[in-house]
Parts: C-alpha cells; structure tokens; sequence
C-alpha cells in the first residue's frame, strides 16, 4: 500500500510540476509539439560525463555534514512514504522501490522540469544567464525552507545556500555543457537522492 501511495504521490507531483510549463509552451508556440525538446528532454551531442561525475562528487562533500547535522538535531525532519516504508519493513524490496520512485521521479524529475528547465530558462533568457541562473537557484533554495519544522535562522541559511548551490550547479551544466538538455541534471539530482536516504537510515 506504501508503494501504490509513492506512485500515486509522484504521478501527481510530476503531473503538477509541468502543467505550468506545458501550458505556457502552448501558449507561447501555439503548438503541443516540440515540448519536451523545449522543456530539455533530450540528449547532448556529448554527454558531460566528468561534470556530472565532479558535480555529484562535490554535492557529497559539501552537503553530507551539513544534512546530517540538520536531521540529528532535529532542524530538518525526514518525513513520507521512504521513512514510513523503512519504519515498516526495514531494507525491503518495497523500501527500495519506494526510494526509486520518490528520487527518481517524484523529486529530481518533476524539480528539473520546473527549475531548469523552465524557470531557469525563462529567467536566463530574460535577464541572462549567469542572473537567470543566480535567481532559480535563489528560488529553488528556497523553496526547500518549508522542509524545516522550526525555520531557524542556521537552519534556514545552510538549506538555502545547500539546495540553491545544487540547484546553480545543475542549471549551470544544463545550459554551459549539456545544450540545454535537463537529462543529464535530472541523472545527478536522482542518483544524490537516491543515496542521501540510504545514509540516514543507515546511520
């Protein structure tokens, strides 16, 4: 029933995070093809595989310290169907198909179509890159302040800078190395998701 719930939750997610961006592609082009190519689902000429490799090497150094302090002192509290699941069967095959869905699609796929690749490129194209970038990173840190039960002001300021770096990271390789493309981000952002769960409920 766990599993059936994740799947539901994340269809859903996924569903509402590109309604936006699908409904201004059609009202700014005036057609429904071309979308996912629009939006960044589609493959580079080259994948940038030693960014993505130094991207999610560097997301572990400098956010598993930080994350672990945030949820051993109760500043950020891991909740939804992974902990229930964990919480209920331990290390199951459900537990791990849980994980997959929630990192794979519910989180890192539906927040790369909406944050790269629609926020930020509509900001970069307005105000340029490096600022349009700079602002959904901004946007995207802060967006994830709602996941503190306290909001205080440490608190506050390490997810913010945490998430938002991530978040400027993976715009910035969208745009500068994989043409636009959402895929190789997305890789990055499922594969970080994937593991951070699997520390903390480990130790």
């Amino acid at each position: 029933m766990i599993l059936f719930n994740q799947i539901i939750s994340a269809v859903i997610q996924l569903f509402v995070f590109s309604a936006f961006p699908f409904i201004w592609y059609i009202i700014t082009h005036k057609k429904i093809r071309g979308f996912f190519e629009w939006i960044g689902i589609k493959k580079a000429p080259k994948p940038p595989l030693k960014f993505m490799l130094s991207i999610l090497i560097c997301f572990f150094i400098a956010l598993i310290f930080p994350y672990m302090w945030l949820y051993q002192s109760g500043n950020l509290n891991y909740q939804g169907f992974t902990i229930d699941s964990f919480r209920q069967s331990g290390w199951s095959f459900q537990t791990i198909c849980v994980i997959l869905v929630w990192a794979i699609i519910q989180t890192s796929l539906s927040e790369e179509i909406l944050f790269r690749g629609f926020i930020c490129k509509r900001l970069c194209n307005k105000f340029g890159e490096k600022t349009g970038n700079m602002l959904q990173a901004v946007v995207f840190g802060t967006i994830h302040i709602l996941a503190l039960p306290n909001k205080n002001i440490l608190a506050i300021f390490v997810i913010t800078i945490l998430t938002g770096g991530i978040g400027y990271a993976l715009g910035w390789l969208s745009m500068k190395k994989a043409y636009g493309s959402i895929l190789y981000g997305w890789a990055i952002h499922a594969m970080a998701n994937i593991i951070s769960p699997i520390i903390l409920f480990t130790f």
